[in-house]
Formats: structure tokens, C-alpha cells, sequence
């Protein structure tokens, strides 16, 4: 009998909590329902024009505008065009699923308008979306709030476990186009290369003789072919920031390995730096027009390091 009673007893107990978890899960599943999954998009992203991201922490402003063609950053360089498309492709997935607790919405809200970023999407001159990006300090979440709202709430992109906010979070020239040189057959005028340590490998390239040359030798076609072609496609993988690295900051200290100018029909030049590699990095360090860092992958610095004694063939 005791025994019986005991069963009975086990039943409506697994029962209950069965219920209860019916109950937990459908009420979740309901508050989950009524958040808006378009809350932070807007209706059409083809009709925005300009992005502005003010940062609250370090004072700046990053502008991407388009231009009828194109993206440009601060109406100073052409915007990484790919860049761009993850960052449209990120609010077109990036939802909200919940608010966050009351418990936290003030402290949150609060750490967003001292250190996050406003996001401003602008259809010609109208803002048609307005609202703040941050993260925790791990960085493991993020949230987004209107602008016009305290309620912040933790986004995530279905299947994916991303800090989304690491993107909102770039510095102006981490949107910049990566392409180095801007330069084809039809705007070419001059290449000079001078190594800081074997000045007898300089040389410059130019027109002459109805082809590209270099001044004063006679040079390998196809081999001087394939280096205009490599530098007029290098690309870098990453613009930094003084302070990214001491290593690379030390390095910006000393000579250079060798230095590129090419000077197209405008008589405008483009100076690049190609730094020696070091073992506690593993990218190549350049620098643009002397006053930009950035970061090559060593394959891709390998066919512009071209030297004249290999140009002309004796090598």
C-alpha cells in the first residue's frame, strides 16, 4: 500500500515539474515573440545614403557617405566597399532578443552614452534610424538602444556567436580601402623603388620608347611587367593605429627595407615604406605616404620587393 502510494506520488511530482517547465518555456516563448525583430533596421537599406558613427568614448565621428558610385570615409578615402557590405549585412541579421533586465537597464543605458557608439542611418538628409551600440565588458555581448528609448536590449545574429559591437567599434581609417596604390596603365606616369641598405639595386621605372622601362637599363619585359602589375594590386590587410602594437611602433623608429613612389599623369604621389619582418609579428609592417601604418601578408609583399639586378634579368 505504502508503496503504491509512494508511485502515485512520484507521478504527480514529475507531472508538476513537467508543467512547470511547459509553463516556463511557452511564457519565454512568448515574451520572445512580442520583441520586435525590426527594431534597429530600417524599411529599405538601398535608400540609405550616410552612416554617421560618433564615438562617445573617444570623441570621433566616422562619416560613410555615398557618393552616387561609391563609399567614401570622412570625404577623404574610398571606404573598403566589402567592409561596407558586412556592416549592411550585419544590421540586416543583427536582432534583438529581449530586453535586458530591469535590474540592469539603467547601468547599461548609462555605459552606452559615456562609451558606446550612435548609430545614425540617413536617407539624403533625414535620419531614419538612431540608436546606441555597446558590450560588456568581456565582450561577449552586445546592445543596442534607441536613441529616443533607455531600454536597451542583447542582440545576436541567429547561428552565429559574434561581438557585434566590435564592428560599430572601428576607427575611421580601419574603413578606409585597403588598395594601395590607385594606379593603372592610363594614370602611370613613374615608379622609383630605393633599398635603404643596397643603393645599388635602386632604379626607376617610367615611359620610353613607347613602353615602360627602366631608366637607363634594359630590363626583363615579363619580369618588369609582373612587378608593375603586383604593385598596382597590393593590397594591405589592416590600416592600425599608433599603439597597436610596441613592436610595430618601435619599428616605425628605424629605416625602412625599401620604399616605393609612384607618381601618376597629376604629378600626385603615393609613397609606400616596407619595413623589415619581425619574428613577434607576423605580418610585414608598411607605411603609407609616411604617416599611415599598415599591415601586409608576407606572400603578398613578396613581388613588389622586387630589386633592379632581378628586374634586368641577372637573377
Amino acid at each position: 500500500m505504502q508503496e503504491k502510494k509512494n508511485i502515485r506520488l512520484l507521478i504527480s511530482l514529475v507531472t508538476l515539474s513537467a508543467a512547470c517547465v511547459l509553463v516556463a518555456f511557452f511564457g519565454s516563448a512568448d515574451t520572445l515573440m512580442q520583441v520586435d525583430k525590426n527594431l534597429f533596421r530600417v524599411d529599405d537599406q538601398m535608400q540609405v545614403s550616410k552612416v554617421l558613427l560618433t564615438n562617445a568614448k573617444t570623441k570621433t565621428e566616422t562619416e560613410l557617405k555615398f557618393d552616387g558610385s561609391k563609399w567614401v570615409v570622412n570625404n577623404s578615402f574610398e571606404a573598403d566597399q566589402q567592409l561596407i557590405t558586412v556592416f549592411f549585412a550585419t544590421l540586416l541579421q543583427a536582432e534583438p532578443k529581449r530586453p535586458i533586465a530591469e535590474t540592469l537597464q539603467d547601468s547599461i543605458s548609462s555605459k552606452a552614452l559615456k562609451n558606446g557608439i550612435r548609430v545614425q542611418l540617413f536617407e539624403d538628409n533625414q535620419i531614419v534610424k538612431d540608436f546606441w551600440v555597446s558590450g560588456n565588458d568581456q565582450r561577449t555581448e552586445t546592445y543596442f538602444q534607441l536613441a529616443a528609448d533607455n531600454t536597451p536590449y542583447l542582440i545576436t545574429i541567429p547561428g552565429y556567436r559574434v561581438f557585434v559591437a566590435s564592428l560599430f567599434e572601428l576607427a575611421p581609417v580601419e574603413w578606409r580601402d585597403k588598395w594601395i596604390f590607385n594606379f593603372n596603365w592610363q594614370n602611370f606616369k613613374s615608379l622609383s623603388m630605393s633599398f635603404t641598405r643596397e643603393p645599388k639595386e635602386d632604379f626607376i621605372i617610367s615611359f620610353q620608347n613607347q613602353s615602360f622601362g627602366i631608366e637607363g637599363l634594359t630590363s626583363d619585359t615579363t619580369r618588369l611587367n609582373n612587378f608593375l602589375d603586383a604593385v598596382s594590386l597590393i593590397r594591405g590587410e589592416q590600416f592600425i593605429m599608433a599603439g597597436t602594437s610596441k613592436w610595430y611602433d618601435s619599428l616605425l623608429q628605424t629605416a625602412p627595407n625599401y620604399t616605393i613612389v609612384v607618381t601618376d599623369i597629376a604629378k600626385r604621389t603615393h609613397q609606400l615604406e616596407v619595413f623589415p619582418p619581425i619574428r613577434q609579428q607576423q605580418g610585414v609592417l608598411g607605411r603609407l605616404n609616411g604617416e599611415l601604418p599598415v599591415i601586409f601578408n608576407p606572400e603578398a609583399i613578396v613581388p613588389i620587393s622586387r630589386k633592379r639586378s632581378y628586374l634586368i634579368g641577372k637573377n
